[in-house]
């Protein structure tokens, strides 16, 4: 019972790496030793690649992160506009859903709030 599950699984990767012995010139019968040799070549490299893009994945959140913690602290410097604080306010979204986890990693600009909020649609500029 235990050897046929045995076998049926490494008749079941023979059959998934077909491809992979035609490429490295194996029998096209391989011994059970090459099926598991290029199985665990496999997952090895898959596991290699994976981690490469984790990790590109994560320089780029870091950078935009990054751009957004500039570009709140470039706009804090200026003088008060309508258009800077929404710039800010949408900013401050921004941070929030790029890094949930610890908001306090950026620093944190108090938007007076005006009690006339002005119409978003005049304030708005589209090329249309």
């Amino acid at each position: 019972m235990r050897r046929d599950r045995i076998n049926s699984s490494i008749e079941q990767l023979r059959l998934i790496l077909e491809k992979e012995f035609q490429k490295n010139q194996l029998p096209s019968k391989p011994e059970k030793a090459d099926i598991l040799e290029m199985t665990v070549s496999f997952i090895q490299q898959y596991m290699a690649e994976k981690n490469v893009t984790t990790s590109s994945s994560q320089a780029h959140r870091d950078g935009y992160s990054t751009c957004v913690r500039d570009s709140v602290n470039f706009l804090s410097l200026h003088t008060q506009t309508d258009t800077r604080m929404q710039l800010l306010q949408n900013l401050h979204g921004v941070q929030i859903l790029t890094n949930p986890l610890s908001p306090s990693a950026y620093p944190t600009t108090q938007c007076p709030s005006n009690p006339s909020t002005p119409d978003i649609s005049k304030a708005l500029w589209r090329p249309w």
